[in-house]
């Protein structure tokens, strides 16, 4: 069987190790529309389209090797549309419970623990070291940090993350698209899209809807008060407009790099996936449209994304009209 790995970034370096351990695979392959070379740690890396040209479901497992958890479920669901199915990749030194379930695309490091009647959702990653109690329920595309420990019973949602050395009581829940912060001690629920960190943790934030990942924490701040400033997107934009918000959103996240936007792709060198994906963020939240995971691969470039931009726009405006 081969196991292809989405994401030719640190995480996919990282996970290939983790899989080369298990002896299980005949071939590695990465995936990555934006990669910088051609082969990575001596196996293939190709785009995603031609993967699917040259290797047949029946034949193929996947992980996904992207750390942003937004990113990782926009990966996941198109291997799953295309057809393919999710690897369970398990380190030798892992101590999993032979009555815990592991959903599909699951990743488990080294020295990790899952109790008895643990149930672990699809894509999720235990980085080396973590703990899982028994009973404990993990929702999908969910990742546990280095070390982190999680209690018995307790319930955590979707898309979470749980940073390294953090400590979860039992019985209790952690909310969809939340993140508990490296070295955080949590006692209580911890309701969706809420950021917790200290010991006894607290609220940090709240309505989080940021990357996790973001380029810096001055960045960070940066766009939550630029939403704060405007809460909807402009209306009537005309096209002059449009293509300076988002020569705004393109040199705000790809800031001190010199390219020409007339020949720019972004399989040259210097940019990749994550890059790509941190621009789509930025363009969702200027223009407060949305973006699917097969919709992003078509902003391959500048000039593209300008385009693709302008047409969601009047999609957006088309549909409003005819609601109206």
């Amino acid at each position: 069987m081969i196991l292809a790995l989405y994401g030719a970034g640190a995480m996919g370096r990282e996970f290939k190790y983790i899989a080369g351990e298990t002896g299980e695979w005949a071939e590695i392959v990465f995936i990555d529309d934006h990669a910088a070379a051609e082969s990575l740690l001596g196996c293939p890396v190709v785009g995603f389209h031609t993967f699917r040209k040259q290797y047949a479901p029946e034949n193929v497992r996947f992980a996904v090797t992207i750390g942003e958890p937004k990113f990782r479920r926009e990966a996941f669901q198109r291997m799953e549309e295309a057809g393919f199915q999710g690897a369970r990749v398990v380190h030798p030194s892992a101590c999993i419970s032979p009555d815990a379930e592991i959903g599909e695309g699951a990743v488990i490091a080294h020295g990790a623990y899952i109790g008895s009647q643990a149930r672990i959702g699809k894509n999720f990653y235990g980085a080396k070291g973590a703990s899982i109690g028994h009973d404990a329920v993990i929702g999908d595309h969910t990742r546990i940090g280095v070390g982190a420990f999680v209690g018995g019973h307790t319930v955590i949602g979707t898309n979470a993350f749980i940073g390294s050395g953090a400590m979860l009581k039992d019985r209790i829940r952690i909310g969809d698209y939340s993140v508990v912060a490296i070295g955080s001690a949590v006692f209580t629920d911890v309701a969706d899209h809420t950021t917790v960190m200290g010991n006894p943790a607290r609220i940090y934030n709240e309505g989080n809807q940021e990357l996790l990942y973001a380029p810096s924490r001055e960045a960070a701040e940066q766009g939550r008060e630029q939403a704060q400033e405007k809460p909807a997107r402009e209306e009537g934009l005309t096209p002059d407009r449009i293509a300076e918000l988002y020569w705004e959103a393109f040199s705000r996240n790809f800031e001190g790099m010199e390219f020409n936007p007339v020949t720019f792709h972004f399989h040259d060198s210097g940019w990749d996936s994550i890059a790509q994906m941190g621009l789509i963020s930025q363009l969702e939240d200027t223009f407060r449209i949305s973006f699917k995971g097969r919709e992003t691969m078509r902003i391959n470039s500048y000039r593209t994304g300008l385009e693709y931009v302008k047409k969601k726009l009047e999609e957006t405006d088309r549909k409003k009209g005819s609601e109206g």
